[in-house]
């Protein structure tokens, strides 16, 4: 009832507040009032955002205005419950909040059509200044099965911001995983990778253990050195 209260004036972002806010109200009988919980889930989203954004090693200018211009807009659509100074302060001051992205996936799980928005953000977030990185691609993906999306809906929002994800663009991304490099890498460090995982897993090396090991060990190396193969080829 909370939750639905809430919805009819907040819309589909009210029900996540009145569910939290029916759990305090009704099993604990006492807590925090309705706009301080309206304020803790503008920082889980303003702090989700903050580690996507910083995720790749930079906050670019680009994607604070683009933050900035979602956070209002979410921040009207919760009633206001912040003012614009206070507002402010909260983007500035969100990269104290840790595991923002978990946090959020946990908070949205029960409601996957809000999930699925947030989503959206995510790739609005990341996008909006350069190509999507590869650490930016691993987040969003880590949001998306935390928060318990369905594959083809996240498939669906992906395609609407980067169209279909080529095979060739997929198998890529798994070789760079494989070897632990980033998606840009340069070729010198693919090579520096492919030298220090062959010094520990080629087969040559593992001679004296028990055939079962040496069979894992071989397989890994062929993993290894087909991701080195698949990287190489798209770097001539």
């Amino acid at each position: 009832m909370i939750g639905g209260g809430l919805g009819s004036f907040l819309g589909p972002w009210g029900a996540v507040l009145g569910a939290t806010m029916g759990h305090y109200m009704v099993d604990r009988k006492s807590g925090p009032p309705p706009k301080k919980e309206a304020m803790r889930l503008m920082a889980v989203v303003a702090g989700a955002f903050h580690e996507l954004s910083c995720c790749d090693g930079a906050y670019s200018k680009e994607e604070d205005i683009t933050i900035r211009a979602i956070l209002s807009d979410f921040n009207a659509r919760l009633g206001g419950v912040l003012d614009m100074p206070s507002l402010l302060y909260l983007i500035d001051d969100a990269g104290r909040l840790d595991h923002g992205v978990q946090r959020l996936a946990t908070m949205l799980r029960p409601h996957p059509e809000l999930a699925c928005e947030a989503l959206r953000w995510f790739w609005h977030v990341s996008l909006c200044d350069s190509p999507l990185k590869q650490r930016e691609h691993q987040l969003i993906a880590h949001f998306v099965r935390l928060a318990q999306v369905n594959p083809r809906e996240a498939h669906f929002i992906a395609t609407q911001f980067v169209g279909e994800i080529s095979t060739t663009e997929e198998s890529t991304r798994v070789a760079c995983d494989v070897l632990g490099v980033p998606y840009e890498a340069s070729l010198d460090t693919i090579k520096q990778a492919y030298r220090a995982l062959s010094l520990k897993y080629h087969p040559d090396r593992h001679g004296a253990l028990d055939p079962d090991i040496r069979a894992l060990t071989a397989e890994k190396f062929a993993k290894i050195k087909q991701a080195y193969d698949t990287l190489c080829e798209r770097q001539a």
